[in-house]
Formats: structure tokens, sequence, C-alpha cells
């Protein structure tokens, strides 16, 4: 049976976009055995990820405007090769650069993988949103959604089953090799641009100038951000202990942070004046959030990004650093989450065009204030098999409150504007999402280092040892404490939800045809009047 023409590019667009996403998540549980491979310390080897992580924040805007000067299509292929040539490269630094050169050079080859992964988000989501019409891109939506929720799920447990493996951490990039290979020839083949945006998406854009200025001040500008919120949760070096496995963080005293968001949030500032009063041909169209549709969808983007992103890091840390779970283990402890992500994006398209946006996405956040609420009772005798049924409802809730934005920002964007908002988008959501998971985790290992002296203490007042779960009684109280804000703010985060759309593009269009209907028979009904009247 042959696939749909819009199907099959959603599907390949996604595929494209799940290798990038896995990336993010795998590689966390081989750092330790890359440390070992080059014997170097944890501050080190954890640019591995910070390189990757930059890299994907300073191409996510340019990808966009890029895509218009060049064509899509051909800036999707780019991307996927320069992904997938990243990925053999990462896996052949040991080999080529030793013990010690290897290191340096898998940090550079992250850097260039994720240039490609970064990009993949934006394009993908243009190319999976321009083959359906506006009013089903409730359906395309869903493809995209599946690999940013379900991948970071799966990334744990394949990580650490190839890393225990006798394949080793080199695996966890030589797989995509294969993957990016046949994303590549099936995007060139399936994908037709003059179909996709009907004859705008492939054109160059504008014959404006190349806008140099806005394309350096972005792509700096949002790195130097994130970069400020990342260096907030990095670990004083020989700060690890039995007390802190995790290490004390640098937190938000840090002088660095300060400086560094200080200096990106100038240069946001001038980019945003030269796009607006200089630029012909914009990077990022800063006029989209004159719309009231993209705006509010990309505000409750943000506070939920903000919110929730975090607490898929906490969770697989509390239960390999504090509970003492396998990385195979604490994957598998989250499959539950990645179910129940699968349910709430199968279940929240079909609900999408019949109950509207806002209804979907509150019923979500609801969903999500309650699971947030339960894992406050987070133990010392907490297992990944307790979690379980809390974990398939957060992914439900999740499923349910994070699909219909990206619909509700992008759904009546088309043409050659669709990469650029989707740029925009991605990009804004790409720096809440790390300043969520910066505040969580800075308040979740100092509140654990808190936490641990104040139970030392209280054993030496009442002259006995320390107990020996010290560490762990610390990590749950300090999880119990965390997803106490958490359940506050998923909360907050739910009426914002109310100022999204009632109805989706394609109940507005379908009322309108109803009233023209209306319109036309009334508007009939006299002249049928007066002929039945004269026979």
């Amino acid at each position: 049976m042959k696939i749909p023409y819009k199907y099959a590019v959603a599907l390949t667009a996604a595929l494209g976009l799940f290798m990038a996403v896995l990336d993010n998540t795998i590689v966390n549980v081989s750092l330790t055995a890359m440390q070992e491979s080059f014997g170097s310390d944890l501050n080190s080897i954890q640019w591995v990820i910070t390189a990757y992580f930059l890299a994907q924040a300073a191409v996510i805007p340019a990808a966009g405007y890029l895509s218009t000067r060049f064509g899509l299509k051909r800036m999707f292929i780019l991307a996927l090769a320069i992904f997938t040539v990243g990925s053999l490269l990462c896996g052949l630094a040991e080999a080529i650069g030793g013990d010690s050169n290897g290191e340096a050079l898998l940090i550079a080859c992250r850097v260039f993988q994720g240039i490609g992964g970064g990009a993949l988000f934006p394009l993908g989501t243009a190319i999976s949103f321009g083959a359906f019409p506006p009013e089903e891109r409730a359906a395309s939506s869903a493809f995209i959604a599946i690999p940013v929720l379900i991948a970071p799920t799966l990334g744990p447990t394949v990580g650490g089953l190839l890393v225990d493996s006798a394949l080793g951490w080199p695996w966890i990039f030589y797989i995509n090799v294969p993957v990016g290979i046949a994303a590549i020839a099936l995007i060139a083949r399936v994908f037709r641009p003059e179909s996709e945006t009907g004859g705008r998406g492939s054109v160059a854009g504008p014959r404006a100038p190349f806008d140099f200025p806005g394309l350096a001040l972005s792509m700096v500008g949002i790195v130097v951000i994130v970069y400020a919120f990342t260096v907030v949760g990095d670990t004083r070096p020989g700060s690890v202990s039995a007390m802190a496995p995790s290490g004390e963080v640098y937190g938000w005293g840090y002088w660095l942070f300060w400086v560094l968001l200080a200096g990106g949030l100038v240069l946001l500032a001038a980019f945003a004046a030269y796009e607006t009063r200089v630029a012909r041909d914009p990077v990022l169209d800063l006029r989209l959030f004159r719309t009231y549709n993209f705006a509010v969808a990309t505000l409750v983007t943000w506070a939920v990004r903000a919110v929730i992103f975090g607490s898929f890091f906490l969770l697989p840390l509390f239960l390999q650093q504090f509970r003492g779970l396998s990385a195979v283990e604490a994957g598998l402890a989250m499959m539950p989450q990645g179910i129940g992500a699968a349910i709430g994006i199968t279940s929240g398209t079909r609900l999408y065009d019949r109950i509207g946006p806002r209804v979907v996405v509150v019923a979500g956040l609801i969903v999500l204030t309650i699971s947030s609420a339960l894992l406050i009772g987070i133990d010392t005798e907490t297992t990944g098999w307790s979690l379980a049924p809390i974990l398939l409802l957060r992914g439900i809730g999740f499923g349910w409150g994070g699909l219909p934005l990206q619909t509700v920002a992008l759904g009546a964007i088309t043409g050659r504007a669709l990469p650029k908002a989707s740029s925009l988008y991605n990009a804004t959501a790409q720096v809440f999402s790390s300043i969520g998971i910066a505040v969580l985790s800075t308040l979740f290992l100092g509140d654990v280092t808190d936490r641990g002296a104040e139970l030392a203490a209280r054993a030496q007042a009442a002259g006995v040892a320390p107990p020996s779960d010290l560490a762990l009684r610390a990590g749950a109280e300090a999880m119990s404490q965390v997803f106490t804000l958490l359940t506050i703010g998923t909360a907050v985060t739910t009426l914002l939800c109310l100022l999204l759309p009632r109805r989706s593009l394609k109940q507005e269009q379908e009322q309108e045809q109803a009233q023209e209907q209306e319109a036309s028979g009334t508007a009939g009904a006299p002249a049928r009047a007066r002929a039945v009247a004269a026979e």
C-alpha cells in the first residue's frame, strides 16, 4: 500500500528529528565510560554534552533563514549529512586521537554534529507542517512530537545497553550512521518542495542583502544566554563526596553566570533593534509576535518547557546517582513516560479538532500537575516500578499539553514564512528549556548538599554516626521539595493556558462554512416562498 505523500514526508522528517533528539540523552549515560577511556575529569568530559547543546542553540535561529535563501530540501539534506558525518567522526575520535587528543577531538566532532542536529529541528518541523494543509496540521504535529517526547525516554536505555555491551560507547554514535543515510535517501526521493508550499518553499529568498549582522547577533546572543544557564549547574572541581555524589554546583552566585547573562541580553536587544528597524530580510521575523495565536502559544511553550523539561533530567539523575540504579535500569524505569507520551500524542491528535486546543492543553497541564503532586511522595523506598503509573500519567499529560502548542503557533503560517517561524519558535523554546533544566538542577543539587549537612549535624548533635544512606535521604527530600515547586509552577502554567484559542483552525473553518450555508439558505427562503405562491 502506498503511503500518501504528506504522511511519507512527515515520517521522513520525524526520522531525522528522532536521531537529533535521541543524541541529547543517549550520551548522558555514557559519560563515565568516556571519562575512563580518556582518563579525564568530570568537568572536562561534560563538554561532550555542553558542546553539542551549544552548537544546537547556535544554529536553530539560522536554519530557517538559510532555507529561505538556499532551499528547504537542500538545507535539510545538508543538515542530515553534517549530523551523520559528525556521528561517524565522534565514534572514531578515540581511535584517531588516542588517549591524549581523543577527548578534544570528540568535543570538536560533537560541535560539528550539533550543527547538523540543531538545524534538523526547525527544518524538520517546516517540512512536516508544510506537507499538510493548515487545517490538518494537528496530524503533522504528532509526527514531530513523537521523537521529541519519546526519544528522551529511549536514550538512557539504548545508551546503557550499548555502553554495557562489548561494543562500547563509540556505538552510541555509530548507530546514527545507517539511519542518517536512510533518512537522506528518503527525503531526497520523497520530498517535493514545489508541493510542500505551493511552489514557494523551494525558491531562494528575495533579492535583499544577506543578513550577516542579524545572523551573527542571533547566534552569538542565544549561545551566550544558553551557556550562562549551563554554567550555573556545573560542578565545582573537587566537590564530589559521599554526601554529594553529583558534586556541588556553582549556583546563582557564580560571577560568570551574571556576566554571560548580561552580555547575552545586550546582544539579543541589539539583534531585536536591528531586525525590526534595519534588516530588509530578517533572520527571525519578530513581527510574528504581533499575531495572537503565535504569541500566546509561544509564551505557553516557554512556561511548559521551563517547568517540565527539567524533570526529564532530574528523575534519571535521582534513580542513578541516589537510588543506585544502572543506566539501563533507570532507562527502563522511565519507559512508562514514553509510552504515556505516545498515548497522549495519539489521542491528542484526535481531540485537537474536536474539542479545541485550549481544552486539550488545559487537560494536559492538569494531568501534569496531578503527576507532579504525586511525585512529592518520593522517598528512600521509591523504586522504578513504584514510579511507573505516575510516569505513565505524566507522559499522557505532556502529550496533551505539548502537542497542540506548536500547531497553534505555526498552524496558519505557510510558504517561505514557515521555516523562519519554526526557527523563532524552536530557538526561544530551546532557551527556556535550558533555563528550566538549570534552575531545577541547581535547586535540587543545592538542596541535596544543604539537607545532607543538616542530617549529618543532627547525627553529630545526638552523638551518633551519620546514617549510611545519608546521600539517599538527602536526595529523596530534595526531590520532594523540587516537585512541590513544580506542582505550583505547573498549576500556574495551567491558568496561563486559558489564553489559548478555544477553537482550532479546522473548527473555525467549519463554523464559517456553516454560517455561510445558513446565510445563503436564509437569503434564498423569500425567493422560494414567492415561487411556491406563484404556483
